[in-house]
């Protein structure tokens, strides 16, 4: 779809990372914003960023796990607003931990940001974004990741929350296409942002989560590029994208080579886990 001055986005996890790039990079093409998180110093630090760019932006916090209070962001929104033309879901967490530590207070805390916060804002913003698309076209992207193409070691919680936005995601475009809804999979591989940060003291093993946050600091992409590559999505009607060599080549060894690189991933988890005892 064409962004234009005046087209209105909608962005969860607005408060930093690749959240932040998105609402600085939409702003530039003088796109008007709703920025949602829950954290009221993060959301004031992005509407910062923003600012230079002259655009109307409104700050919500919100709690996206609850369906109640995102129905009330879209009413209020829209009574801001007056219209959404995209909904970007990019809200989540990741909390590193073995299956057999991770308790069910984790699984409802990480399925309920990554996988029903994104359900939620579908549901709750569909009946704008439907009337938006009537006139200037509408689009969805759903934050999905590299994660979400295979079942990682001590990322249970989290490779299952981002397989089930990509699947729902495929449901969408099937069912919108006809009303001009264009709707987007984001699969990014390492991004250098703090979402590893923000739960690392709750791992596990803290020293193989330490391990892989410096390995994301050192081969990731930055937030601001993934950021381009999402907005170019959205202008682009992409159903996927893949953000990150990483990225693509675990999608290209899944498709290609799923039983070999399912016993390559158990191998080296054996390992690692020897060489911890």
């Amino acid at each position: 779809m064409q962004i234009v001055k005046g087209t209105v986005a909608v962005i969860t996890g607005a408060g930093g990372g690749i959240g932040r790039c998105l609402a600085t990079a939409l702003a530039a093409k003088g796109c008007n914003l709703a920025l949602v998180d829950i954290n009221d110093d993060a959301l004031n630090e992005t509407l910062a960023a923003v600012s230079e760019y002259g655009v109307k932006t409104t700050l919500h916090n919100t709690d996206i796990t609850n369906f109640e209070a995102v129905e009330a962001l879209a009413a209020e929104v829209l009574a801001k607003q007056a219209k959404v033309n995209i909904l970007i879901n990019n809200a989540g967490i990741t909390i590193q931990k073995s299956f057999e530590t991770h308790s069910i207070d984790d699984w409802n805390r990480v399925l309920g940001i990554n996988l029903m916060g994104v359900i939620h804002g579908c549901k709750a913003f569909l009946p704008a974004l439907k009337e938006s698309a009537k006139l200037d076209g509408a689009h969805i992207v759903n934050m999905s990741s590299m994660a979400g193409l295979l079942g990682l070691p001590n990322q249970a919680s989290y490779s299952s929350s981002k397989a089930a936005v990509r699947a729902i995601s495929e449901s969408l475009h099937a069912e919108h296409l006809v009303d001009n809804i264009g709707v987007t999979s984001v699969h990014p591989g390492a991004i250098k942002t703090k979402m590893i940060l923000a739960t690392l003291h709750e791992s596990d093993d803290l020293e193989s989560a330490e391990k892989s946050y410096k390995m994301v600091e050192k081969i990731g992409n930055s937030p601001g590029y993934a950021a381009k590559r999402i907005v170019r999505a959205i202008e682009k009607r992409s159903i996927r994208i893949r953000i990150g060599k990483d990225a693509v080549i675990l999608d290209i060894l899944k498709r290609f080579f799923p039983n070999s690189l399912s016993n390559l991933v158990s191998r080296l988890t054996a390992k690692s886990k020897q060489k911890a005892n």
